[in-house]
């Protein structure tokens, strides 16, 4: 076999045994490994075909129609090879050689896609085939089409009526045409009689003489007239009752033909009728729309022959020449595609047809064709759908209204320790733990209701009986009507994450707490300094002490800062409600804000007096953080507006600047823990991103809201609302 590049050891061990078919090829088409599901199914041991070429491994079975085979497999690894992006393949029949036979083979059906696998140079490394055997499933529908075809009355049996009514109609105008005839005659008869009579009569002028003779004549030939007008009496009457089955028949072939042509609209089926003899060819036009024929256009063979997919062309005309063969007489029931006139556009369709002979001579062959590119390209989607959530590391679990399992991925097996056959028809309450129970209600409410769960962090638990951090999707499913019948959830194990996040915040608040220790001691012996150097007269030290004292209460606010996102993050941060006035607090910190501050101007809008129920020390951080945000991102000698908006329900505190702005990208995560505008004029100031996020909570806690108005250049205005009535069952 040529030198290659081959996956590590770990990536083959972990293909080999993979729950999936999988078949290693290198670059030129040898073959390196196999899953034990693809040898299971090929009937075969990897010793057998590791180092041979595929076609060599599995030799093709020269007795396999055109469109099968070797050829399509090599036409698909060809263009992988071509592209170096995946081929996904129609189903294919390739038949595996039967190791107790030599020389035969066993039917086999598959579902097969080729990927190929790049290395760091962007060149194919192998390709990996990806195959399901779907023998059982084509050959059930073979004898589910078949025995349906057996039962039911076709389109062609339809057809076939109709042609025997309009034949009966034939006959009954022929039985008229006679009818008419006859009468015909009978009047001529009369017209010569009346003639005879009249000539009688003259003969009866003439020879008055012979008048009994006459009389004797006369009265014989009104005998014969009497009995002429009876014998037309009853043929008008025969006439009559005639035209009367006539019209019965007629209604009858009216009915026939509009139930024949309301069944095959209802189907969307196109018919066709061919005449192997005369070489003539027929389409309705439901055949006509589905081929896109205009109305001028004529229907012929070498039309129908030019509308078919070139790759198709071939095996088509030779499915077509053995149903008429009067030797094989072989089923016609094929998909292939079309080119349609019209536009040119590729369609899949299915036509089945039924042959009729007279000895050995076909002599008609009638069938449908049905439009079926919707569902050949649903086909197509699920298998790739299908290949996702195998692939998937994350579990992919679906279920009913009723909370009942109907899949279980791969990924959700080795999340929660169950297999899919132990799932699968089980409630999804096995993975929840008791505590949590109410959940699953509410989702399935929120479901109902068309809404989506989106990365939902709950906890569910597995089979060994270890709880597990998830975080969820769950979408609702509907059926073709848009009526939702169940619920598609993915579910990703963040306990790492959480774990991760948990040390974290146990790390900050260890640390930040033993910081404010020796802060606190700095901070006296500070503030003992500036006493003594009060009267100094040295003022490089007295300006240095202001210095110090300014960098401590920044430090001092920092590490408060951390502490209060791992008490938060902990769920240890208390929230002391009381009754104070919110406008006073605003004008408190501002005030404090103009001791340190003497580079922008901050303007505040009186609102009137307004009264709060809540933590008076956490809404002042909040304050103070959005004043002094609003002052490090904005220019020396610009100003500060700070503005206050009440009514029944709520109060509205606006912080509007001068600086830089916000983009809308980050606006959208700028309350995020930790998140900073990565601006290049922001860049020099410092920050660690915890101040929004603090606010954020600290106003959500309130069950108040947070939120920013900013642009490029122009500025920005923070926002932040508090109810001013004291919520129900709120302390």
């Amino acid at each position: 076999m040529p030198n290659r590049k081959t996956p590590d050891a770990l990536t083959l061990k972990a293909l080999e045994t993979a729950p999936s078919m999988f078949l290693i090829l290198s670059p030129d088409l040898y073959i390196i490994t196999a899953s034990d599901a693809y040898l299971q199914a090929t009937e075969t041991t990897r010793e057998a075909i590791a180092g041979k070429h595929i076609f060599e491994a599995f030799p093709d079975n020269p007795e396999l129609p055109d469109g099968d085979g070797v050829q399509n497999i090599n036409a698909s690894l060809q263009t992988v090879l071509r592209t170096k992006k995946p081929d996904y393949m129609r189903i294919q029949r390739y038949d595996i050689p039967d190791r107790q036979r030599p020389g035969k083979f066993i039917t086999r059906y598959w579902d097969p896609s080729h990927t190929p696998v790049l290395d760091e140079n962007g060149e194919i490394a192998y390709i990996i085939q990806l195959a399901t055997n779907v023998t059982d499933k084509i050959l059930a529908e073979r004898a589910l089409l078949k025995s349906q075809q057996e039962q039911g009355e076709t389109s062609a049996d339809l057809k076939t009526r109709t042609t025997e009514l309009l034949l009966s109609n034939t006959e009954l105008r022929e039985t008229q045409q006679h009818l008419n005839l006859l009468n015909a005659q009978l009047e001529e008869r009369v017209t010569r009689r009346t003639r005879e009579l009249e000539e009688s009569e003259k003969r009866y002028i003439e020879k008055f003489n012979e008048e009994q003779a006459l009389n004797e004549e006369l009265a014989a030939s009104n005998e014969e007239y009497a009995a002429i007008n009876e014998e037309l009496a009853t043929t008008n009457q025969e006439l009559t009752e005639t035209q009367q089955r006539l019209q019965t028949v007629y209604d009858e072939l009216a009915a026939s033909t509009e139930r024949l042509q309301l069944a095959i609209e209802s189907t969307q089926l196109g018919t066709w009728d061919y005449n192997p003899v005369t070489g003539e060819l027929y389409w309705s036009q439901e055949c006509r729309d589905i081929y896109g024929l205009p109305a001028h256009q004529e229907v012929s063979l070498e039309l129908f022959s030019a509308l078919l997919h070139p790759d198709d062309a071939g095996w088509v005309q030779q499915k077509i020449a053995e149903s008429i063969d009067p030797k094989k007489r072989k089923r016609y029931d094929v998909s292939y595609r079309i080119i349609r006139y019209d536009n040119r556009e590729t369609r899949w369709i299915k036509v089945k047809g039924s042959v009729y002979f007279t000895g050995d001579r076909a002599t008609r062959f009638i069938g449908t064709v049905l439009d079926i590119t919707d569902i050949k390209l649903a086909e197509i989607n699920n298998a790739r759908l299908g290949a996702i959530i195998t692939s998937s590391d994350d579990a992919i679990v679906s279920k009913t209204l009723d909370s009942v399992v109907t899949s279980w991925n791969a990924a959700a097996e080795r999340m929660f320790g169950w297999t899919a056959e132990e799932m699968i028809g089980q409630t999804i309450y096995i993975i929840i733990p008791d505590d949590r129970n109410d959940e699953e209600p509410q989702i399935i409410a929120r479901l109902r209701r068309g809404e989506r769960v989106e990365h939902f962090e709950t906890k569910r638990l597995a089979k060994d009986g270890r709880l597990i951090d998830v975080s969820v999707t769950i979408s609702p499913i509907k059926d073709s009507e848009g009526h939702i019948v169940g619920a598609s959830k993915i579910a990703r194990d963040i306990t790492e994450r959480k774990q991760d996040e948990t040390r974290k915040n146990d790390f900050i608040g260890m640390v930040s707490h033993e910081l404010k220790t020796p802060l606190t001691s700095l901070n006296a012996i500070l503030q003992m300094a500036s006493q003594k150097l009060k009267n100094s007269d040295d003022s490089f030290l007295s300006a240095a002490m202001g210095k110090a004292n300014l960098q401590v209460k920044r430090m001092t606010a920092m590490i408060n800062g951390f502490l209060n996102v791992s008490r938060l993050e902990s769920a240890k941060l208390s929230i002391e409600k009381s009754s104070f006035r919110l406008d006073a607090l605003v004008e408190e910190v501002i005030e404090e804000t103009r001791l340190t501050v003497s580079t922008h101007r901050i303007e505040f809008y009186n609102c009137p007096p307004v009264s709060i129920f809540a933590d008076r020390d956490k809404i002042s951080s909040v304050i103070s953080n959005l004043l002094g945000n609003a002052i490090k991102y904005s220019p020396k000698d610009t100003s500060i507006s700070i503005k206050c908006v009440a009514n029944s329900k709520k109060v509205i505190i606006s912080i509007r600047d001068e600086g830089m702005g916000i983009g809308a990208e980050d606006a959208k995560m700028i309350f995020d823990r930790y998140y900073r505008v990565q601006a290049t004029r922001g860049k020099h100031i410092a920050g660690f991103g915890i101040g929004l996020y603090l606010s954020a909570e600290i106003v959500h806690r309130h069950h108040g809201e947070i939120w920013v108005d900013s642009e490029i250049g122009r500025g920005s205005t923070f926002y932040f609302s508090l109810p001013l009535n004291k919520p129900s069952g709120v302390d």
